[in-house]
């Protein structure tokens, strides 16, 4: 096709004196003329004189489509010849014009990704040039990871054959190839298989291209459930005994799962006090249906508590498609006795103060005991707890149902800053107990931030704030008890641990603190019909200047009667004595009750202030 002009030749028989003409015509064939394949006939061909053969000239057109060798049938036209020539044999011929064009296939992308519930995925194979034929090649497919009858058909059909030809006809440019998907319902890895394209051998006009190899990802959609078979759980505080926790996994695959039970708060139980929230990983191996795991992660306090309940959560990986089926509670029982004082160095108020002596200086005093009096403060005021360097602790006071009976606590406001130097204020109300946080309540949820934390459990709120000393514990951790006592609703605040404030803490409660005192023997006269009760002197800060004195009674059992040694001091305001004729009877608290008067829930503005001063609004 690219040679040009075809040169057919014709002979004379003779040579001749004269020029000779004839005319030789198209009569057929397969090429079309008309400048399509060659430009038609007649054509004229002389002999010159004395020459017995003339070259005929036939031009061809060099196209760049794609096709098979076509012919020009052509005829010495017998009517065109001179007197004198005659037409011999052969009198015709055939011109065979041989394409030399070619064409390019190649699939239309590399990689290709599905889901396993597509059902088919489509390999495109593209014809890159024209063609006036049809052109043929061969798609194989072959396993990657993927498994043949397994997760994939062949091509049209799920059996072999894994190969097929397909025909690209002269009309299209692509020819798609149907592969067929395997729908398991079992989670397995995404896995691939490979697409090859081949051509006819013998067809060197059929050029392969690039991509000629197409990797097909085959997306899993399969998920798998899984949850608890013997919940829920219970456990006992300070048993130290593992619960055993047992998953189910449906469908069973021969692919390993692996989730994380998460401890989270439901109820009552909190993180951190009444068990670890650190999550637990469950593993489970190909083709097991069951994984079970030990949890030990209840944290033995000395409180007293109801039964207190938390959620364990299932938390798969994400894009595992791994379902969790529900949650699993786990019931702690306490294991402490019942109380309603003093818990490690606890100091409770409601508003009979109880406070261990843990500084006593006198060491021939051997009793470990707490000392007891009696705030009532005045109906409808507000007077401060603890004032310490970071924190400080207010009691608005009310009247008891039947007011001669004195006054009570019916809320708690704690002013705090936490550890981003932030200030929060928390409140608490006898008529609910829940903890509102800068004037959020938090009734069923937890605040816990920056180092301060707040939530309501069954008849308390728990409030923890960051500690200004932490040479003993990081927070001051104390209770809000909403108690109804014969019928008459107050509270009960109580220092769970953190007592270990600045040696110069104050308030009605904050400033025996670490404070040193010294209990040594009354001297004076002293009359009582009961010989369990011993009279003692205590001495406040007797290393410093001005100290304060005081009799206490030592009896071996406090304000609800429990069996707890402690040094009753004070009259009327300053806490009740079993022979208030006892003499020196001096103040317990520093100044009168008064003098921790404050002017809202939140304010510092009483004499004995410790809190640092800070932009709060």
């Amino acid at each position: 096709e690219p040679d040009g002009p075809a040169r057919p030749t014709l002979v004379l028989s003779n040579p001749s004196s004269t020029d000779i003409t004839v005319q030789v015509t198209n009569i057929g064939g397969s090429a079309t003329g008309g400048g399509v394949d060659y430009f038609s006939g007649p054509y004229n061909v002389t002999f010159p004189a004395g020459q017995t053969s003339a070259t005929l000239n036939i031009s061809i057109t060099d196209d760049v489509i794609y096709e098979d060798t076509e012919t020009i049938d052509i005829v010495i036209v017998e009517t065109s010849l001179p007197a004198g020539v005659n037409l011999g044999t052969p009198d015709q011929a055939i011109v065979n014009i041989v394409d030399d064009d070619d064409v390019l296939v190649r699939f239309d992308r590399a990689t290709d990704t599905v889901s396993e519930g597509d059902g088919t995925v489509t390999i495109r194979v593209v014809r890159e040039g024209q063609a006036e034929i049809p052109v043929t090649v061969t798609v194989t497919t072959s396993d990657g990871t993927a498994t043949a009858g397994v997760d994939y058909g062949t091509i049209g059909d799920p059996n072999p054959p894994v190969f097929t030809s397909i025909t690209i006809a002269p009309d299209q440019s692509f020819v798609d190839v149907e592969v067929n998907l395997i729908d398991d319902d079992c989670q397995e890895v995404d896995e691939t298989f490979i697409g090859d394209l081949s051509v006819v051998p013998a067809d060197q006009r059929v050029i392969l291209g690039t991509p000629n190899q197409t990797v097909i990802t085959i997306n899993d959609d399969d998920e798998r459930t899984i949850e608890f078979i013997n919940a829920p759980y219970a456990t006992v505080e300070g048993d130290n005994t593992p619960y055993n926790v047992c998953l189910s996994i449906t469908p069973v695959c021969d692919l390993p799962a692996e989730v994380e039970l998460v401890p989270t708060q439901k109820q009552s139980a909190a993180p951190g006090d009444d068990y670890v929230p650190t999550p637990v990983t469950v593993n489970f191996p190909a083709n097991q249906a069951i994984s079970c795991v030990l949890i030990n992660n209840i944290v033995d306090d000395s409180v007293t508590e109801d039964t207190e309940c938390f959620s364990l959560v299932i938390v798969p990986p994400a894009g595992s498609g791994l379902v969790p089926g529900g949650n699993a509670n786990v019931t702690i029982t306490d294991n402490d006795p019942p109380q309603s004082g003093t818990f490690n160095d606890t100091i409770v108020g409601d508003p009979l103060y109880e406070v261990p002596l843990n500084t006593i200086a006198n060491t021939t005093f051997t009793e470990v005991t707490s000392l007891c009096y009696e705030i009532h403060g005045e109906a409808g005021k507000i007077f401060n707890l603890i004032s310490d360097g970071c924190v400080q602790v207010n009691a608005e006071y009310s009247a008891m149902d039947i007011p001669e009976n004195g006054n009570i606590i019916n809320k708690i406001g704690v002013l705090a800053y936490d550890n981003a130097g932030g200030c929060i204020n928390i409140e608490v109300d006898v008529s609910n107990c829940v903890p509102v946080v800068n004037g959020v309540a938090y009734n069923d949820s937890v605040y816990n931030m920056n180092g301060v934390s707040a939530s309501r459990r069954t008849g308390r709120a728990r409030i923890a704030v960051p500690n200004c000393d932490r040479r003993l514990f990081d927070n001051l951790v104390f209770w809000v008890v909403c108690q109804d006592i014969g019928g008459q609703e107050m509270i009960k605040f109580q220092v769970l641990r953190g007592a270990g404030l600045f040696a110069d803490s104050h308030g009605l409660i904050g400033q025996f603190w670490n404070i040193p005192v010294t209990v040594s023997n009354f001297t004076g006269t002293f009359s009582t019909n009961d010989s369990r009760v011993i009279p003692y002197v205590v001495t406040v800060q007797p290393d410093r200047t001005p100290q304060r004195q005081f009799v206490a009674e030592l009896f071996h059992r406090t304000w609800d009667k429990s069996a707890r040694p402690c040094l009753y001091a004070g009259d009327g305001q300053g806490g009740t004595v079993f022979d208030p004729t006892l003499t020196p009877n001096d103040p317990v608290i520093a100044g009168t009750f008064l003098d921790y008067e404050v002017s809202n829930l939140f304010a510092s503005d009483f004499v004995y202030n410790r809190l640092e001063p800070r932009n709060c609004p």
